[in-house]
């Protein structure tokens, strides 16, 4: 093992850093079906970096080798033992039991935002190793700012910046905007979020159906291109097949010929690949779905009507 030069003191993050536990909050952080971090709702960026990694690696290369490592956990926001919780979960899924949100024990570590107590230990504690006077994060190419948004809130001088101006404006609204007009902030964004919601509300209401049940929430829609088949005026959806999952759960279109000025295609979802409808386009050319047409409409006239 490398000796520390003389006058340095080694860092917790040369000696000890929890990888299994922090890979596996990295996983419930952006696990599907469940509410991402802000910053990943407020734009999609590649290579954005867990919030509890970049938290973790922060902390432990300010703190001493010898830091507490139990109080560093909870700084985290690993309030148990994520490695046993995922063993459990193993097992109660061999068992066919879903544990469901409680199965961890503890909310997600991301969730967490230290306090001022939490804060004041690190300020204690930095000091040991080394950084008595301000402490000040640079970030020079911070991409979607997962780095400079943790470091702010564990109350260090951030400085962060990225040559692309996406980058630049996420860093802004998601790091120096709050810290500079906090709950001022929060009120305006509420109330601009409604409006835009109301807005959205009232255009596409009209391109969702109603759900079947009450409360219900969709996980997402499918679309399919649409043209018009240049024979019968059938609105003809385009897909090369109609396959949902490998396991048989598909896609059955129902023509609607009746109206002659509004021909058109309703749907069912059925569970056994025999049971899908053919795929409308293949190799450029389409196919009418309607049964009194049937034809082939010719790859120049999908592409001028796309």
């Amino acid at each position: 093992m490398e000796q520390p030069k003389p006058g340095r003191t080694r860092r917790l993050i040369e000696e000890w850093l929890p990888i299994a536990e922090i890979g596996i909050e990295s996983v419930r952080e952006r696990t599907p079906m469940t509410p991402f971090p802000a910053p990943n709702r407020l734009h999609v960026w590649w290579a954005r970096r867990p919030l509890v990694a970049s938290r973790a690696a922060i902390l432990a290369s300010l703190l001493p080798a010898d830091a507490d490592r139990a109080k560093f956990l909870h700084m985290v926001g690993i309030h148990g033992d994520p490695v046993a919780a995922k063993v459990r979960i193993a097992e109660a899924t061999r068992q066919g039991v879903r544990l469901g949100k409680v199965a961890y024990g503890y909310s997600r570590a991301f969730s967490y935002s230290p306090d001022a107590e939490d804060r004041n230990w690190l300020r204690k504690a930095r000091a040991v190793a080394e950084f008595e006077d301000e402490v000040t994060v640079l970030d020079p190419t911070a991409g979607g700012g997962s780095i400079p948004f943790e470091a702010a809130r564990l109350g260090l001088n951030t400085i962060a910046n990225d040559l692309n101006p996406v980058a630049w404006l996420i860093l802004k609204a998601t790091v120096e905007f709050p810290a500079k007009h906090g709950r001022k902030l929060l009120a305006r964004y509420e109330q601009l979020g409604a409006e835009f919601r109301r807005r959205a509300v009232e255009r596409l209401a009209a391109f969702y159906p109603p759900e079947p049940k009450p409360d219900c929430v969709p996980d997402g829609y499918l679309w399919a291109r649409t043209i018009s088949c240049p024979y019968c005026g059938g609105l003809v959806p385009l897909s090369p097949n109609w396959r949902l999952d490998s396991k048989g759960t598909g896609v059955r279109l129902v023509p609607q010929p009746e109206d002659p000025e509004r021909r058109y295609c309703t749907f069912e979802i059925v569970t056994k690949a025999k049971d899908h409808s053919a795929g409308t386009v293949k190799a450029g050319d389409g196919l009418c779905p309607f049964p009194d047409c049937g034809r082939v409409i010719d790859g120049d006239e999908v592409k001028g009507q796309s």
